[in-house]
């Protein structure tokens, strides 16, 4: 499962998923209220349809419910299926408010999306709110094919009406809508049962809740006048679910299709101290794979690729920099799964993703970042400019290498061009970037950078 930060985002596989929102009970904490706002291209709900709550708990397409639990004031639940969410719809916010409170008051709010047989995929805690009483928790949006989620993190102290209007809704409209009937559930059949209209499971989900009885009205900030809530359609536990594949990140990113390296579903390894990590959910080599890295607190750490003799021959990473952040491009041997052998003092986490995740370089738009990092870069020449500082005051060394992939299937192929070679506290540098498609790899950084590409 990706654990996330504000700002950060991952690929969830595209299947039915069930969505928490939930909050640790604590004395005089406040109601809240989930919501699911469906937007499209333009980022604008297309009507008053597009938005599900417990006072309208089912979309007009039933791809989108609102499934409460009243015995668990902690937690909320919402049902995607991402499958069958209608091809106009781009993004599919996760929201709440909060009644008699703010989101600041609340313990460890936190979303967390499942798979249909229980798996955690993506789990994002917010850590800043204050004064909030509306909150937009994160958001899945389509992109190259497939869905990621954001961990957006974005709150409004104006509440649920600021909320909505910021997204083409009316306020009375939220307060006065009736609520849909909702289609009467398919009598459960032994066996494997298809996915018709609801999300099923095929084992206990974590804070799973049973048919939520009728939520008591008067409480909850986007719920009409008091009325009782209609309940949602029971949820049907087959023995197994036929489940949609995954959906490459490198297929139909238009216009700007990048193909170097396997394509897989992204998954996350946790450890503390030094281990041997093999990468036994990726597809194995030839082929660059995008390994993530996080160290908490300070002390060192290093990451070495191991050969065919299980003997170090690559370095990945090799950092002091405190709550080290980071991530690079790594070959896979021919025929081979990746394995590396990571030295650490403290917790980590190792994150194995497609190639085509990492963040691009983009003419015109500066990037920022903090220790090494692997980019792409898919346009036309250009001047690369960057701004280096190192984090202790010291004099650091900064490296950065382009690799042109074109006609390659692995790094060691591709023709390299070394960008950045510097020592020094505070550094500016001018580099020329050759076409792309290139792969970029910040492979020595000591401290925060910034760069931005000029074109020619």
């Amino acid at each position: 499962m990706s654990r996330i930060a504000k700002g950060a985002n991952s690929f969830v596989p595209t299947v039915a998923l069930r969505v928490a929102v939930r909050h640790e009970l604590s004395p005089g904490a406040p109601l809240v209220e989930a919501a699911a706002l469906l937007l499209d291209a333009s980022g604008r709900a297309r009507g008053d349809g597009d938005m599900v709550f417990h006072g309208r708990p089912v979309h007009p397409s039933a791809a989108v419910r609102h499934m409460g639990d009243a015995r668990d004031l902690s937690v909320q639940w919402l049902e995607l299926d991402l499958p069958r969410i209608e091809a106009d719809v781009e993004r599919v916010l996760v929201v709440c408010s909060t009644d008699n409170g703010t989101v600041g008051a609340l313990a460890q709010p936190t979303v967390e999306a499942f798979a249909p047989d229980g798996v955690p995929v993506v789990r994002y805690t917010v850590t800043d709110a204050t004064t909030e009483t509306a909150f937009v928790f994160g958001e899945f949006y389509r992109r190259a094919g497939g869905w990621k989620f954001r961990a957006v993190g974005q709150g409004y102290a104006s509440g649920p009406a600021g909320l909505t209007t910021d997204f083409g809704i009316a306020v009375a409209a939220v307060a006065t809508a009736p609520a849909p009937a909702v289609p009467p559930p398919a009598a459960a059949a032994p066996g494997p049962v298809p996915l018709a209209g609801v999300s099923m499971t095929s084992a206990p989900v974590p804070f799973a809740p049973p048919p939520p009885p009728p939520v008591s009205a008067g409480r909850i900030p986007f719920a009409p006048p008091p009325h009782p809530a209609p309940a949602a359609s029971p949820m049907a536990v087959p023995a197994a679910v036929p489940t949609a594949p995954f959906v490459p990140p490198a297929q139909a990113r238009p216009g700007d299709a990048w193909t170097f390296g396997p394509v897989f579903e992204p998954y996350t390894v946790e450890g503390k101290g030094s281990q041997v990590v093999t990468a036994d959910r990726v597809p194995p080599g030839p082929g660059p794979v995008l390994v993530e890295m996080t160290h908490e607190g300070d002390g060192y750490l290093c990451v070495q690729r191991l050969d065919e003799r299980n003997k170090d021959d690559h370095l990945v990473f090799n950092s002091l920099l405190k709550n080290f952040r980071g991530s690079a491009a790594v070959d896979q041997f021919d025929g081979r799964r990746l394995r590396l052998r990571v030295q650490a003092d403290k917790r980590w986490t190792l994150t194995f993703r497609p190639l085509a995740d990492a963040r691009r370089l983009e003419l015109g738009r500066e990037l920022t970042g903090r220790g090494p990092e692997a980019l792409l870069y898919t346009g036309p020449v250009a001047d690369l400019k960057v701004r280096l500082r190192d984090e202790d005051g010291d004099s650091g060394y900064w490296c950065m290498r382009g690799y042109e992939v074109a006609g390659h299937t692995t790094i060691a192929a591709a023709t390299e061009n070394l960008l950045v070679n510097e020592v020094g506290r505070s550094v500016k540098v001018s580099s020329p970037l050759p076409e792309g498609p290139l792969l970029v790899l910040f492979d020595a950084a000591e401290g925060p950078w910034r760069m931005k590409l000029r074109a020619v």
